[in-house]
């Protein structure tokens, strides 16, 4: 009995409606994603989000082509980058399932028969001992040749969810490729930085040893002409070994720098090639007016949680639209010659085709179905507890960098103090020296009074510089996000929407 076409497509909807009764119902995240960065409080000026390149803006070609060496070479890019390329092939697969197939088939056989047939003919007399009849043996072939063609029409969008879980993942992986950039310029920048702070402090200890090395030879003189005490020259001995081993200190901080550099290029000192000194830049302690809802686009970790979070909702999609039918067409095409004797000169030809739906139906599933749901149910807890902790993360950076700033700016303005009080000492030994009211000992004491100071105002310098690229850093390095998913509906989005 055949039924109507009406009658089963009454049928596909009815069971369709009956389980999609079964399918979970569509909750909230278990944690509420935050929509701001809590930076109230902070200190806010008028000076602008880094740009995109903001290394370049220090106008020194020496970093630009460090930071450029580095971009091409760097094993985290290569690793960032594959990933990248692997979530993009994802896309690909997710929507290459959109598409019809066609699978082909080509077949052939060789086979033998030997045929011998026993019986009895009824009705005729005397063939009580019946009769046997052999053919004998043959030799056969045949061979086929079809087409399978099938389509998912994807009714309720399931595999259309799939793509978008695929593409928030490829954005995602997207941002932390540009996370993993921003972190190597970081990097590249300040210890490039470094490097020249230390040139600069190894020269103020080169001139400092060079003044402990003339004050050593005044008092030697001292004492081998009996004017002076032998301890003193111990302690002049200790000052200029002091002083030698803070040259020694300074020449090896600089060459891990240098070495550090090699290795964030991914590079080999000899191809970084030689480095100028230069002097250090004037270092920026100003925060962005918008840092507090501007942050979300502008930090690359908290756009890639982001995604990440869209990517969860949309696995969630794809998990409750498992428990509906999935719809296809089929069609079928194939075509048999077979030989049945060799030599006979006889064949047999078929052909088949045959196209029309195929329902699947989830009828019973042994839990595999909710267990996919509550696990994607999961993944997107994860995610949101995750993007909530990259924008506390953000926060805290930023309130570090800013009360780093303000601190070393507020000693700074006491080392300069201290540099101007120990200058001036100099300058006053040096009038008094010139008057042949004091001996080069105190002169050269003073001298070395005033290296110690400018080390000093070296390093907060440095210290305030580095402070300044992470903080830089920490407003995202440059990048920015136009086009950010919205956050799932909370519990509370929902009952107010209602």
């Amino acid at each position: 009995m055949a039924f109507p076409l009406s009658r089963i497509r009454v049928a596909v909807v009815a069971v369709t409606l009956a389980l999609g009764a079964c399918a979970p119902p569509v909750r909230p995240p278990a944690f509420v994603p935050r929509d701001e960065v809590p930076l109230a409080g902070l200190p806010t000026g008028k000076a602008g989000w880094p740009e995109p390149e903001w290394w370049r803006r220090y106008g020194d070609p020496q970093l630009d082509r460090v930071v450029d060496l580095a971009m091409w070479g760097s094993p985290n890019m290569e690793q960032a980058e594959a990933r990248y390329r692997a979530a993009t092939r994802a896309v690909d697969s997710a929507r290459a399932e959109l598409n019809p197939q066609v699978r082909g088939l080509l077949g052939g056989s060789h086979g033998y028969s030997d045929v011998t047939l026993r019986g009895q003919v009824p009705g005729m007399p005397g063939n009580a001992q019946g009769f046997q009849l052999s053919p004998g043996h043959s030799w056969s072939n045949s061979g086929v040749a079809g087409a399978l063609a099938t389509w998912d029409l994807d009714l309720w969008g399931k595999q259309k969810d799939a793509v978008a879980a695929a593409v928030g993942q490829a954005r995602a992986a997207e941002a932390e490729r540009a996370s993993a950039a921003a972190s190597l310029q970081y990097n590249v920048a300040n210890t490039y930085f470094d490097w020249q702070a230390q040139q600069a402090r190894l020269a103020v200890a080169k001139h400092a040893a060079e003044s402990a090395a003339q004050y050593r030879e005044l008092v030697a003189l001292r004492v081998h002409g009996g004017l002076d005490d032998p301890t003193t020259l111990d302690q002049a001995d200790g000052q200029l070994a002091q002083q030698r081993r803070a040259v020694a200190q300074l020449e090896g901080a600089a060459s891990l720098d240098l070495v550090q550099l090699a290795a964030l290029a991914g590079a080999s000192p000899a191809v970084l090639g030689a480095l100028t000194p230069a002097p250090l830049p004037t270092p920026d302690t100003e925060l962005p007016q918008d840092a507090r809802l501007g942050l979300l686009a502008r930090r690359p970790d908290i756009a890639a949680a982001r995604w990440q979070i869209e990517a969860s909702s949309r696995q969630i999609d794809q998990a409750r639209k498992a428990y509906y039918p999935d719809v296809s067409l089929m069609a079928l095409g194939a075509f048999l010659r077979t030989y049945p004797n060799l030599g006979s000169g006889t064949r047999t030809d078929l052909t088949l085709g045959n196209i029309g739906p195929s329902v699947q139906l989830p009828i019973f599933s042994g839990g595999r179905l909710k267990a996919q749901y509550e696990s994607a149910q999961a993944q997107l807890d994860t995610a949101v507890a995750q993007y909530d902790g990259a924008v506390v993360q953000a926060a805290g950076d930023i309130a570090q960098g800013v009360a780093t700033l303000r601190a070393l700016d507020a000693q700074r303005e006491q080392q300069d103090r201290q540099y101007d009080a120990a200058e001036a000492q100099k300058r006053k030994a040096g009038d008094r020296r010139s008057k042949g009211l004091i001996d080069d000992r105190n002169w050269l004491n003073a001298d070395m009074q005033v290296d110690q100071q400018r080390d000093a105002r070296l390093q907060l310098v440095s210290q305030m510089l580095s402070a300044n690229l992470s903080l830089i850093h920490a407003l995202g390095g440059g990048y920015h996000a136009d086009d950010l998913p919205a956050l799932p509906a909370t519990a509370a989005g929902e009952e107010s929407s209602r």
